[in-house]
């Protein structure tokens, strides 16, 4: 059994990668190592003993490790400027001392400091041996678990302090019991030739040497294999198999007065042999370059509000900005301070309120693979808490009915349903969508929906209406631009809601025509506005997302199928900032 949720870690490998090995490779199997299971179970049946003086010994304790085997490639303008091998051992344990209603996790301290709703001192990570030394193995998962079993008792009598001196009304529970799994796959097998792929990605970097306008492309891949394990104080003993691939190609442009634009493509399968011939995706790099261009000869909207179509990618974008993370079942830790930027973006207390319009269903599915010929980021078959995968309803007929679960209750739900995601580099899992399945009832043809955008824009008596096709997003891809872009707009007062547009047209009433525009921002926009859709196209999209380390959440890989969706009104107006001069030397590939 496969899965994409292997991206996770290898974008963990692409920022923590320690070591290079000239290794040529064309199938690599990892251990089918039975003694990480043994060493795991040995060490936490010792550990359920530890106890400090008169305080608690461990209720639950889940050990986890991802043995991994990922290459990173990467070239620049037909030159390799990456290739790297990594094998790793990572391990994770997580210890609970005090009972399921109260124990030392969802606490952020008396500083309010707190990073996260997954995050506790029970989710350190550490090393392992690559080597199946039985001895050598508990040893690195002793050390671990001594750590943690220390700053889970300290932790959890600073809480007990904390709530003897406040009102703490309607606290959930911090922790849910769960069935155990057994299951264990044959271990990954990783089919990649490294040369072969080293020659390919040269030939793409090398195509875009024509066009002069891109101050700066690349091609990445990530692909590898891993097993992860989990063992648990509850029984559970589980090892899955992962592999995976992606692709990932950008480019970028600046127009006259400095404005920078980029664009890209991502492609994904189980392995790199799933990945598009070459042929193809230097047509889709004719066509990124094309949009970019076209984009930076595009006059600035200054100011407008009408009604806005999302087609293509952005309405995936837009539903993964303003839903996506609503729709995880998190509470706030005790002692967190209050938001700067108003309420959170927990969905919770809407439950069994309308969010969306009436002819909309959404539903979250890890256990589906693959929509028509694309794969799915948010597959998986268990999550990291290892519980099997399971569909949950989320709106029905538009009304809020569920949230993604872990087994971290909330206010006015209980109980996991398989949706626990560790976010890359961070420890302990928390709630997080996976797949998240965007269905329109009535849905309209492309032609039917932008007849019904300008129809929209005259009965507001506006000209043209506007149609986006791509909006800046910070994951896995993201150009230095895009990173920026975000930044200052935090520094505007506008973190959160949606980035800024980047491949956008004014659709004129009169005749249809499409003009690209660019250099304008949203205003303010959150989930609230999803109840002014007006229509919905019939032909959904695949949008595939990794947040990035603190930027857009830092999100465990996910994936948002939609269709394009009509809003009645939004506001966009012109980007206060200033921008860099072009360079005052034309580019080498222009001479």
């Amino acid at each position: 059994m496969t899965t994409m949720r292997l991206l996770q870690r290898i974008i963990l490998f692409s920022v923590l990668v320690c070591f290079t090995q000239p290794v040529l490779a064309l199938d690599e199997a990892l251990p089918d190592s039975d003694m990480i299971v043994r060493a795991l179970a040995d060490e936490l049946a010792r550990a359920l003993d530890l106890q400090v003086e008169d305080l608690e010994k461990p209720y639950f304790i889940q050990y986890t490790v991802d043995d991994n085997l990922t290459y990173n490639l990467a070239a620049d303008y037909g030159a390799l400027t990456t290739s790297d091998r990594d094998r790793s051992r990572r391990f994770y344990s997580r210890v609970r001392v005090g009972s399921y209603e109260l124990d030392n996790t969802n606490y952020a301290g008396d500083s309010g400091m707190f990073f996260g709703a997954g995050f506790d001192r029970a989710g350190r990570q550490s090393s392992l041996p690559l080597d199946d030394d039985y001895l050598a193995l508990r040893q690195a998962i002793w050390r671990a678990t001594d750590k943690d079993y220390k700053g889970a008792v300290e932790t959890l009598t600073k809480k007990r302090a904390y709530m003897k001196d406040k009102n703490i009304a309607d606290r959930p529970h911090d922790f849910s019991a769960a069935p155990p799994v057994e299951h264990l796959d044959p271990t990954a097998v990783l089919r990649f030739d490294r040369a072969d792929w080293e020659d390919r990605l040269c030939r793409i970097s090398a195509h875009c040497k024509q066009y002069p306008q891109v101050q700066h492309s690349g091609v990445q891949l990530f692909t590898g294999a891993g097993n992860t394990y989990i063992v648990t104080s509850e029984g559970t003993r589980l090892r899955y198999a992962d592999t995976g691939a992606v692709l990932r190609l950008t480019a970028e442009v600046q127009a006259e007065d400095g404005m920078r634009l980029s664009g890209g493509r991502s492609y994904a399968g189980e392995s790199a042999a799933d990945l598009p011939p070459v042929a193809e995706i230097l047509a889709d790099i004719d066509t990124l370059v094309a949009e970019l261009t076209a984009s930076m000869a595009a006059p600035i909207v200054e100011q407008y509000t009408g009604p806005v179509l999302f087609d293509g990618h952005a309405a995936g974008q837009m539903f993964q900005a303003l839903l996506a993370k609503g729709v995880a079942g998190k509470v706030e830790p005790l002692g967190s301070q209050r938001s700067p930027f108003g309420a959170t973006e927990d969905l919770e207390k809407k439950l069994d309120k309308r969010v969306l319009p009436r002819s909309f269903q959404v539903y979250d599915d890890p256990t589906v693979k693959q929509f028509g010929d694309e794969f799915l980021f948010g597959y998986y078959p268990f999550d990291d808490e290892g519980v099997p995968a399971q569909r949950v309803d989320i709106v029905v007929d538009g009304k809020l009915k569920g949230l993604c679960m872990s087994r971290v209750p909330t206010r006015k739900l209980s109980g996991t349903n398989g949706h626990a995601r560790r976010a890359a580099g961070a420890g302990a899992p928390s709630a997080a969508v996976a797949s998240l399945f965007i269905e329109f009832d009535e849905g309209l043809a492309a032609d039917d929906l932008k007849a019904a955008l300008i129809e929209a824009a005259e009965d507001e008596g506006l000209d043209y209406a506007v149609r986006i096709e791509s909006i800046r997003s910070a994951g896995l891809g993201s150009s230095q631009s895009d990173i920026f872009s975000f930044i200052m707009r935090a520094q505007r007062g506008r973190a959160g809601g949606l980035g800024d547009p980047v491949i956008a047209y004014k659709v004129y009433t009169a005749d249809g025509r499409e003009e690209p525009f660019r250099g304008c921002e949203f205003g303010r926009v959150d989930v609230t506005d999803l109840r002014r859709i007006l229509a919905a196209g019939d032909t959904p999209e695949v949008y595939n997302y990794i947040g990035g380390f603190g930027m857009g959440g830092s999100t465990p890989p996910s994936t948002i199928v939609a269709p394009p969706v009509l809003f009645e009104e939004m506001e966009l107006a012109k980007i206060e900032q200033e921008h860099e001069k072009r360079p005052l030397l034309k580019a080498p590939l222009t001479r």
